[in-house]
């Protein structure tokens, strides 16, 4: 079985970046355990792109879906023909998420 790419969005990356220096405040080892689990996660889509539940989203026609590690919640798409997975937001699911957009 071949793998898929896992493509991360800048937004996403930014994301990730803000988790790491939030949590790095308080204790830089917790920050880098959290974000390699992240990491880690993210990975795992390489073998099975569509291991995540369905997202519901209104705003687009592409299917989403999401994983989730930890307190954090992962927004994916995946598209077969191309082999690929875009990891498009991540977000501390402890605070309101009715704001998500996609």
């Amino acid at each position: 079985m071949k793998k898929a790419h896992v493509v991360w969005s800048a937004s996403a990356l930014v994301d990730l970046e803000t988790i790491h220096d939030f949590i790095s405040e308080k204790s830089q080892q917790a920050a880098q355990k959290i974000t390699l689990a992240i990491l880690a996660r993210a990975k795992q889509l390489e073998t099975f792109p569509e291991s995540g539940n369905k997202q519901e989203v209104v705003s687009d026609a592409r299917e989403y879906r999401y994983l989730v590690e930890g307190n954090y919640k992962m927004i994916y798409s995946y598209r077969a023909v191309a082999q690929a997975v875009y990891i498009e937001m991540i977000f501390d699911m402890r605070y309101n998420s009715g704001g998500l957009k996609i």
